[in-house]
């Protein structure tokens, strides 16, 4: 089977072109498309530490779609297993995992190994968007609504913790909201958890067949910032707790607007075994002592800290929240921008400030709706985003994701990857698009066109490819401009940088460092370096914003 490597669409072998947008497919899984003689695959989904998933059409029920993920078989083997107990393992716990029948968890329907030799399990297809999803959109939730949220995820772990089974890999990405025509709880529908025990396939122990003391983790398996101190720790005895574990991180999340640890992954194990999580107060200021002691005992180090039970927990979280309710005030809302320290913020491209040694940019005067939000650095990919201000929140607090060489056809641990998610091979090839009005041609990434100022490009294909000018000597370029802002060089015929499209050649242009901007005042909107106290336009005092 072949793959577009653009649109995901799936096609039989002899396909060499994607009959969508014209791309050259790639082989991806031996076989045709129609997988055990049943599973019609129609496009990959996603791609995570096991292998694919592929929404697929179930052709003993033509109206039913199933999404469909495929196991690498490297995952399956192990050095003290044989071929047949590696497929052995695979299938208990894939009845394992089937077993659990919840409303509030996502079913596994079927499971086996085609005739090509691809291992498969086959779940229901959740049509929404995961929690990952929403978080990335509005980066934090009100207290409520992550109640509302985590009461129905506690309900699925603990359904399957009821039958003796760790999700292990609790995060974001796993948490589907599904959309109904009919919601009739609260505002985002249904939820749903996923891949329940899947991670188990990956890290299963022998032992695990005859211990009664619960099964024990022999590696790094799942996804690190939201995993527990002791997955992190070859040979620890895993149980209830582990999870409970990562629906704290969950919370965190949910209120926070980030995972309580971040960093590369020796960072976070370092973190994790020797320290205890920053306060969520640190990152927000309308979060309650109680709710905040009720996270904060979920990320406690030791297991034996933790509550016994999910449902135990969620009892002190979901009455910490009835507590705070009542106390709620309606005011202007904030929105929290949280990037390091140089990195200038946008909103619907106007420019709202750059980000100083707090490292946040605080504003307050945003609409409620959606609203295209950008964060840029010198020398990193933008990240840029569709935000959704709501006004039932008084504040909401966004993390900007600045990461260099990130592949974008890959999930990463923060895009609801796994630690183990194999990376891609990057390709060294220039890609060149090429202005729809004026017909220039650039490099694959500029935003606007360095001759007209279009933002509407296409992809041109064959020869010509272009070299980037950044690693050309400022003497090759006899009369060559050079952008003010970014410093990227360009030959004397252009009028507008490619990366930030401000006006340069010809155009003389002061471009100058903005300043840090730490306090704004709320009459009328001026902003001031930190330590301002009064507005110098209208004389109202300035309270500090940072945190």
């Amino acid at each position: 089977m072949r793959e577009c490597p653009r649109c995901e669409v799936c096609y039989e072998d002899e396909v060499l072109t994607c009959l969508q947008d014209e791309a050259n497919t790639k082989h991806t899984l031996p076989g045709t498309r129609l997988l055990a003689t049943r599973y019609l695959l129609e496009k990959r989904l996603g791609r995570g530490a096991m292998g694919q998933v592929y929404l697929a059409r179930d052709q003993n029920l033509l109206t039913r779609r199933v999404a469909v993920k495929t196991v690498r078989p490297d995952i399956l083997s192990d050095e003290d297993l044989q071929e047949g107990e590696a497929i052995a393992r695979f299938e208990r716990e894939a009845r394992a995992a089937a077993s659990i029948r919840h409303p509030n968890v996502v079913d596994v329907t079927d499971f086996g190994k085609s005739s090509d030799g691809v291992f498969f399990l086959v779940m229901e297809y959740v049509e929404g968007e995961t929690l990952y999803q929403l978080l990335r959109r509005e980066g934090t939730l009100n207290p409520q609504r992550a109640g509302n949220i985590m009461r129905q995820v506690v309900a699925g772990v603990e359904a399957a913790h009821d039958e003796g089974i760790l999700h292990r890999d609790l995060k974001p990405a796993n948490i589907f909201l599904m959309q109904q025509r009919r919601k009739t709880t609260a505002e985002d529908g249904f939820v749903k958890v996923g891949d329940f025990g899947l991670a188990k396939i990956v890290n299963a122990d022998r032992s695990d067949v005859t211990s009664a003391s619960g099964p024990a983790s022999r590696g790094i398996i799942g996804t690190p910032e939201y995993m527990a101190p002791e997955q992190m720790q070859p040979g620890m005895q895993l149980d209830a707790r582990a999870d409970i574990y990562a629906l704290g991180t969950i919370a965190y999340h949910m209120l926070g607007g980030r995972p309580p640890f971040t960093g590369n992954i020796t960072q976070l194990i370092a973190q994790k075994l020797m320290q205890g999580p920053p306060p969520l107060s640190s990152l927000r200021s309308d979060v309650s002592t109680g709710l905040e002691n009720a996270i904060m005992r979920a990320l406690s180090k030791e297991a034996a800290d933790r509550p016994a039970t999910a449902s135990e927990w969620f009892e002190m979280f979901a009455a910490a929240i009835s507590a705070r309710s009542g106390d709620l005030k309606r005011g202007d809302s904030r929105l929290v921008i949280i990037a390091p320290s140089g990195a200038e913020v946008y909103v619907d491209d106007e420019r709202y400030g750059s980000v100083g040694r707090s490292g946040r940019v605080i504003l307050t005067s945003v609409a409620p709706g959606q609203h295209v939000l950008r964060v840029s650095r010198s020398g990193e990919p933008d990240d840029e985003r569709i935000i959704e201000i709501r006004s039932d929140v008084a504040e909401q607090i966004i993390e900007a994701q600045l990461k260099i060489g990130t592949s974008s056809n890959q999930l990463t641990p923060s895009r609801g990857g796994s630690l183990d998610s194999k990376t891609g091979g990057h390709s060294t090839t220039l890609v060149v698009v090429m202005c729809t009005k004026c017909q220039s041609r650039f490099a694959e990434g500029v935003k606007f066109c360095g001759r007209c100022g279009n933002t509407s490009f296409q992809t041109v294909s064959g020869t010509g490819l272009l070299q980037p000018l950044a690693d050309s000597k400022v003497g090759s370029l006899p009369g060559g401009v050079t952008c003010p802002r970014c410093h990227q060089l360009y030959p004397a015929s252009i009028r507008f940088c490619g990366r930030c499209g401000i006006p340069i050649g010809t155009q003389a242009l002061d471009w100058r460092s903005p300043k840090p901007v730490e306090v704004f005042c709320k009459t009328c909107g001026t902003s001031y370096p930190a330590g301002t106290k009064f507005c110098g336009r209208c004389g109202k005092p300035i309270k500090s914003l940072q945190a």
